[in-house]
């Protein structure tokens, strides 16, 4: 199989040193914790920070030395944390709001739910599961059975072009399947987990692809081909559907996480922003210090570190929004290039 994460065209692996960057990007763009990539990045800005300030010690010594100036940027920073808490809990305020509907939109949207379900279960693969992780694995498996009974079909075509497309067709489907049931079993089995190990798949390509096998050279297939060709299109879409679906459940939820995070997290930042402030009008600071480090310079660095938080959370949790946004623009059967 060609994964895309480790292999090259051929399939064969491209060794440890491409495949570790490229997995590091997809933990921090897609499947990393957004909680530990926030403290990942905190611990960086820190260690920037001290490290330039060692460097180039008289500078930076100038820089935190001067009271006023390190009071404005604490001062501009307390304000924003609050306006910027505000703004963000505003937000998930009216995402929740959207919840709100009378009891007719609540059935419609339950019954249309069993429908789709319904639909699905119409291939004979069994009734579907409920949870969004097993759902989705079910409509994989409901796709790769399908891929193999067209691959399978195929081989009793005559002409050798129409029966190499179809098995071409039917493999680069199941090799896709494979990839995101790899990477959902290695995950956590969250929501965020489903809806990102199955972004790199251009359903559109193969909607498309078959499509155009069908209306060119379906009359002279045999029926239960042409019947297998238009079930995988009936698969595909309602995978698209769901997927799509998927990803709007998901973006409510990724605001709901964050704004939890940012109240646990944005009272602790202001009440020691706060005392920070009047430590240094005090010019008060620990009597201890760390490697050697000069002292305002720590204090102050690890200050503005436990400041900026709250931005940075909100960065980390934003990377992936935008990572799953960007995957998800590409409406209906139309493909990615």
């Amino acid at each position: 199989m060609a994964e895309s994460d480790g292999t090259d065209g051929t399939g064969a692996a491209t060794g440890g040193s491409r495949t570790r960057p490229k997995e590091a990007v997809r933990w921090v763009l897609r499947t990393g914790s957004r909680r530990l990539l926030a403290v990942l990045l905190l611990i960086t800005i820190l260690l920037s920070l001290v490290t330039v300030g060692t460097v180039w010690e008289l500078e930076m010594q100038t820089l935190v030395d001067e009271t006023r100036a390190v009071q404005t940027l604490f001062n501009t920073l307390l304000g924003g944390i609050i306006l910027f808490v505000s703004v963000v809990l505003s937000i998930n305020t009216a995402v929740i709001s959207d919840e709100f509907g009378p009891l007719e939109t609540k059935q419609s949207h339950v019954e249309e739910s069993i429908e789709f379900q319904t639909e699905l279960e119409g291939m004979g693969t069994g009734i579907s599961p409920a949870g969004f992780d097993d759902f989705y694995l079910f409509v994989l498996e409901t796709l790769d059975e399908e891929a193999d009974t067209l691959r399978r079909e195929a081989k009793a075509l005559l002409d050798e072009g129409d029966r190499g497309d179809i098995v071409a067709i039917a493999e680069d489907v199941q090799e896709e399947v494979a990839l995101i049931e790899e990477r959902i079993q290695s995950s956590d089995r969250s929501l965020s987990a489903v809806v990102v190990a199955g972004l790199d798949y251009d359903y559109a390509r193969h909607i498309n692809a078959v499509r155009r096998l069908r209306a060119t050279r379906g009359d002279r297939f045999p029926e239960p081909v042409r019947q297998t060709l238009d079930d995988l299109i009936s698969v595909l879409t309602i995978f698209a559907s769901g997927r799509e679906y998927f990803t709007t459940l998901y973006y409510k939820r990724e605001v709901r996480a964050l704004s939890g995070d940012l109240l646990v997290l944005s009272l602790p930042v202001i009440v020691f922003t706060s005392f920070v402030l009047l430590a240094i009008d005090a010019g008060l600071f620990p009597p201890f210090t760390v490697f050697d480090i000069q002292r305002r310079l720590l204090y102050v660095s690890i200050a503005f570190v436990v400041a900026l938080s709250p931005y940075v959370l909100l960065s980390a949790y934003m990377v992936r929004i935008l990572t799953v946004s960007k995957h998800s623009l590409d409406p209906g059967g139309f493909t990615a290039e």
